[in-house]
């Protein structure tokens, strides 16, 4: 049994680094070259360096983790040393799960607002609603310079109560909320009309298929039957899962590939679709925006190259790599493109993003609602999230008569860029 030794701060750190580097060593035992541990003795000496004579403190630590995220600088943008926290939050974020109340919350000019509900979380049940706003916790009163910090104590373990302070118009009141396990949902659903449904994706989490093929369930119940349309709306959803945006895609293709990836040793792997269970029939238009990346374009292209659906918008982000995640020993992560993707033709988006089949406007600028008023005008609804969305407004139109608005929709189009060549890899 090896004896328990106290290790000083700066050989802490130091022994964390190297543990990360032979961790990352293990992993990627197929590396070409040598990795120059001998220069790991002029690190340590730098370190010592700065931690006994920089003229402000520093904890060795935090020093070793500027270190680790320098080794991330001169790769890509996507890939970057997390540290423990900012790791943890990012996989709350991507798995739709967390201890907290449920409530998501907006900085506004007056206060911190809550901006929405999640169902059946404790926040829910204790009463709290869209538009209250948060003045204080725990007996902390909430300012704008405070705020994050004052927030981030909502969340905590399980069976633990957490006190808001809530103004509701000129009502203000404690709410005692326990904390409890929180599930956020990735997709949202509704009925707009003519048998047209509507899927909002906001970015793909662990279970985002399965809130897809929940939403398609309940708009067939709620419209009695089959849709005759369908618009899948991934305007900003800044990606997530590769996995499930495949996932997603097979719900409505039968065959062909959805995505190819190709790593570093130019080895390539294909996912293809699986004929089971799959829709071929609802009609299918697909909102995009700039702010559309990485598994959303993966959807997006897929559906578009196989020619199952029409995309509507504007043309995406272009983020055409694969990242994945290294946890480290002291739950610090590497986040590392190890990929790059390509779409069923063989396209490769990135830096240049999916144009759109039919296009609203040069890049992001603002709506031209004058223009699209004729298409309007002959399209006209009462149902409040269409017709307060024209955008969605435009994609509902389509659905609703392919032939004419199609035939407008093709009269307003820019001329066509020639071809780009997919680039080799």
């Amino acid at each position: 049994m090896i004896p328990h030794m106290r290790i000083q701060p700066h050989a802490r750190a130091l022994a964390l680094f190297a543990a990360g580097l032979l961790t990352g060593a293990a992993i990627t035992a197929g590396a070409t070259g040598p990795i120059p541990f001998d220069r790991l003795e002029a690190f340590s000496h730098a370190l010592s360096i700065i931690h006994a004579r920089y003229v402000d403190e520093r904890d060795p630590d935090d020093l070793v983790y500027d270190a680790i995220g320098g080794l991330t600088q001169g790769l890509d943008d996507h890939s970057v040393f997390l540290a423990p926290d900012a790791y943890k939050q990012m996989l709350e974020q991507t798995s739709g799960e967390y201890y907290g109340v449920g409530v998501q919350t907006e900085l506004r000019e007056g206060g911190v607002f809550i901006t929405a509900v999640s169902e059946g979380s404790p926040a829910l049940e204790a009463g709290l609603t869209e538009g209250d706003r948060i003045v204080a916790v725990d007996g902390t009163l909430v300012t704008a310079e405070n705020a994050s910090a004052v927030l981030g104590r909502v969340r905590g373990p399980r069976g633990t109560v957490v006190l808001l302070g809530i103004e509701r118009g000129p009502e203000r009141m404690d709410l005692a909320v326990p904390r409890d396990q929180v599930h956020t949902r990735s997709v949202q659903g509704a009925l707009l009309g003519d048998g047209i449904g509507l899927v909002r994706i906001a970015r793909f989490q662990k279970r985002t298929v399965d809130e897809v093929s929940e939403q398609l369930a309940l708009l067939k119940e709620e419209n009695e039957g089959p849709l005759s349309g369908l618009v899948i709306d991934l305007r900003d959803n800044p990606g997530g899962y590769l996995r499930q945006a495949v996932a997603v895609a097979d719900l409505w293709l039968a065959d062909g590939t959805i995505v190819s990836t190709i790593d570093r040793g130019r080895d390539s792997q294909q996912d293809r679709a699986q004929a089971v269970g799959t829709d071929k029939a609802t009609p299918l238009v697909v909102l995009i925006n700039g702010g559309s990346a990485s598994a959303a374009e993966i959807l997006a292209g897929a559906l578009q190259d196989l020619q199952r659906a029409t995309l509507l918008g504007y043309t995406s982000y272009g983020k055409g790599s694969v990242q994945q995640f290294f946890e480290l020993a002291d739950g610090s992560a590497l986040k590392l493109t190890t990929a790059r993707y390509l779409t069923p033709s063989g396209r490769f988006i990135h830096g240049s993003g999916i144009k759109p089949d039919l296009v609203l406007g040069d890049g992001n600028a603002p709506f031209d609602a004058e223009r699209m008023a004729p298409l309007f005008a002959l399209h006209p609804t009462d149902v409040e999230e269409v017709e307060t969305d024209p955008e969605l407004h435009a994609a509902w139109a389509l659905l609703r008569d392919p032939e004419g608005a199609g035939r407008w929709f093709a009269e307003q189009q820019p001329a066509a860029d020639p071809a780009e060549s997919p680039v080799p890899l």
